[in-house]
């Protein structure tokens, strides 16, 4: 089980001039905009709301609008360089430059998404769906999203277990 709040990022950020080549390997053209919005993605900690990137990037370039960043980013979900992550509260897109299997716990006190991995989870999950089935539909990747409040201090009996 692995529980973080600075995920590791499938596309691991590194030197600027890999970002026109991440976005060309997954058939973006590479424009200046889109560069300075994937940079801002994989730059922001946790998993940044549209408005969080777009006022990153605005830092460097304040002609780029809300609207661009949305596209953007919608573009890189289309193609798989993020993902959409759900938030208990519905009012904000929140992204994930992490493409690999994981989970998602959403604190409703802080409204932080948590990145939580955990094999045997996602075995068991597998087998259920294996014994179970589902008709006319073959799963192909699964993430939980777990709402709950983050606990700081311990709870009576939790050191009996």
């Amino acid at each position: 089980m692995s529980v973080s709040t600075s995920h590791p990022l499938a596309f691991p950020a590194s030197a600027p001039d890999s970002l026109p080549q991440r976005l060309a390997r997954v058939g973006l053209r590479a424009t200046r905009q889109r560069v300075l919005i994937l940079d801002g993605l994989l730059t922001l900690p946790g998993h940044p709301t549209a408005e969080q990137v777009h006022q990153h990037v605005t830092r460097q370039e304040p002609s780029i609008s809300l609207g661009t960043v949305y596209k953007a980013l919608d573009s890189f979900v289309a193609a798989g360089l993020t993902r959409r992550v759900a938030s208990a509260e519905g009012s904000s897109r929140r992204f994930d430059a992490d493409c690999t299997e994981h989970h998602h716990l959403f604190c409703t006190n802080t409204q932080e998404i948590i990145d939580y991995c955990d094999p045997q989870l996602d075995e068991l999950i597998r087998d259920f769906f294996a014994a179970k089935g589902l008709p006319n539909f073959q799963p192909h990747s699964f993430s939980l999203h777990i709402t709950g409040d983050k606990v700081t201090e311990p709870q009576a009996g939790a050191e009996e277990r």
